[in-house]
């Protein structure tokens, strides 16, 4: 099993959240929308799920090449909001993706030989 580096992203900022919604199409108010989102129950607006993986994906990527990634499946499992740094580190069967609040994130990986 290919073992990754712990790696911490940049904090996640209310503007990169926008311009995924924006990229996608997704203008769900839970997270866009800080009146909404804290009417909901949560501390501010969410990140986008795909984008909470898009940044997980990417800091494996970079540590072992894209060439060489066969398979990832993820499951969420807590909301990331602005501010939060995602921790990637490796597990037995894949990576965890972990806010200081926890893990937010599990993903089953598998590697192969680069092409």
């Amino acid at each position: 099993m290919t073992q990754i580096q712990e790696v911490r992203t940049e904090a996640i900022t209310r503007v990169q959240i926008a311009r995924y919604a924006g990229a996608v199409g997704d203008f769900n108010p839970m997270h866009v929308d800080e009146e909404f989102a804290k009417a909901a129950g949560m501390d501010s607006v969410i990140a986008h799920g795909p984008l909470t993986i898009a940044l997980a994906i990417d800091a494996v990527v970079a540590q072992v090449g894209g060439d060489r990634m066969r398979a990832f499946d993820a499951r969420l499992r807590a909301p990331v909001g602005p501010g939060d740094q995602l921790t990637i580190t490796s597990t037995e069967a894949g990576i965890d993706v972990s806010t200081a609040s926890g893990s937010v994130a599990t993903a089953a990986v598998q590697f192969g030989e680069a092409q």
